[in-house]
């Protein structure tokens, strides 16, 4: 028993001679602040103490490893990482969410602040944006902000519609982060600033070349117009009145860009056209018989009709009757036929002879077999009176009017009307009379005159 209370003294004398040395001893310590590597030396048994001695301050939300009460080992290493304010805005929130944490990857403090990243959202640090697994700079506040991505459906003029999710702010930016571009003169709804909220319905209408026939010109522009006209004032090209163009003003647009602009002008235009005037005849004893006189000069009347002309480019394409009206009727003019009746003298290689009228007449001649028709002759008249000089034939309608009456033609001498004949269209005609033996050859023009006394019963206009 003695013996052995003599070997344990010792033992605890080394024990207690090895604790005063490790306890009079400084260690190295190597300590991460926030991933920064650092290297003290201490006499602390816990890493607590070894942070202590360092002059950190540990809070309640920054993270320490090992944890403050485990026993140091030589050369050990400690972790600290402080927790920074995360502040985290997402898009239509008014008030942002806070949150504490050591992390400084974007994507895990978006989920410890309870927001589900989708393909397409955006984080935003700083008017910067950072990718979810890229790790920020170390700082005591962080102000995020979360942009959620929208689905937008693009129709890009008669192509099939296109869908995808975007977080840009713009719709001009979503376009062209998704490789539709925009070129001068595309026309975009909503426009190419416009902020993307919830899903967005995005309507692009591509410029098309125009080539524009108009006044006689060609011009040439770019539009994306929903319609011709549209594009028409795009162009400083104004329809008016009934000018209208081709295609129609709202038609769309057509994909090879040609439109006519048809410029139409109208206009009134008054023509006159004379109303013939009718004639009357009627008895004038102030004038002498076969002599016309005029009692009431005719006028001829005016009708006035007004049109309405159309023009095309300047040229008439169509002409309508608007009204019609007679601006003065025609005056009938009233001729009158001589009733006076004077008897003169006329001296011939026959002696004087007296008549009463004289009118000129195409003269011919015959005799009984002078026809040329020698199987036949003729040598009566209509009178009964033999065919001879001295009988005249005349037309019949003149025969029913003046049979029996002596005339007198020059170079042929008296004779009287006594025959018919056939007459020679719109002429006055006689036919003298003659023997086979004595027939002379007429066909002249002659004056006849008419004999008295003067008959009773007198044709004043002759047929």
């Amino acid at each position: 028993m003695k013996r052995n209370i003599t070997l344990v003294f010792p033992i605890l004398f080394i024990l207690v001679g090895a604790a005063l040395i490790f306890i009079g001893i400084q260690r190295p310590v190597t300590i991460f602040v926030d991933g920064e590597p650092g290297v003290i030396w201490t006499r602390a048994f816990t890493v607590g103490g070894a942070v202590r001695d360092a002059g950190l301050e540990v809070g309640v939300m920054d993270r320490l490893n090992p944890p403050a009460g485990q026993w140091l080992a030589w050369n050990d290493s400690i972790s600290l990482g402080h927790a920074s304010q995360v502040s985290f805005w997402s898009a239509g929130e008014k008030t942002p969410k806070i949150i504490w944490s050591t992390d400084t990857m974007p994507g895990n403090l978006a989920a410890l602040a309870g927001i589900r990243l989708f393909p397409g959202d955006r984080l935003w640090w700083d008017g910067l944006q950072v990718l979810p697994g890229n790790p920020l700079p170390r700082a005591r506040f962080y102000a995020l902000e979360y942009q959620p991505a929208v689905i937008i459906t693009v129709q890009d003029g008669g192509n099939p519609s296109r869908q995808f999710s975007s977080a840009a702010f713009t719709v001009g930016a979503a376009l062209w982060e998704n490789g539709i571009h925009l070129y001068v003169a595309d026309q975009l709804a909503p426009g190419f600033n416009e902020l993307l909220q919830n899903s967005a319905s995005v309507r692009l209408n591509r410029a098309v070349n125009l080539s524009i026939q108009v006044d006689g010109k060609q011009v040439n522009g770019l539009s994306s117009a929903g319609n011709v006209g549209q594009a028409l004032a795009e162009s400083g090209i104004a329809l008016q009145g009934a000018d209208f163009s081709i295609p129609a003003d709202n038609k769309p647009v057509p994909a090879n860009g040609k439109i006519i602009v048809i410029r139409v002008r109208e206009e009134v235009i008054l023509e006159q056209k004379p109303i013939p005037f009718k004639g009357e005849f009627q008895a004038d004893p102030q004038t002498e018989i076969d002599q016309r006189s005029v009692i009431q000069p005719g006028q001829y009347g005016v009708e006035v009709t007004r049109f309405r002309v159309r023009y095309e480019d300047g040229q008439e394409v169509d002409r309508s009757v608007e009204s019609n009206w007679v601006a003065s009727q025609p005056k009938t003019q009233k001729s009158g036929y001589g009733t006076k009746v004077v008897v003169r003298m006329l001296d011939t290689p026959n002696g004087k002879i007296e008549y009463w009228r004289a009118i000129t007449v195409y003269a011919t001649a015959y005799s009984p077999c002078g026809l040329g028709n020698v199987a036949k002759c003729y040598y009566g008249t209509s009178s009964g009176l033999p065919v001879k000089r001295g009988v005249v034939a005349v037309t019949y309608r003149w025969y029913l009017l003046m049979g029996g009456q002596q005339v007198y033609v020059p170079g042929y001498g008296k004779g009287i009307i006594a025959d018919v004949g056939g007459g020679i269209p719109g002429k006055y005609w006689i036919d003298l009379g003659f023997t086979d033996a004595e027939l002379e050859e007429w066909h002249q023009n002659v004056t006849l005159y008419f004999l008295t006394p003067v008959p009773a019963n007198i044709t004043w206009i002759l047929p």
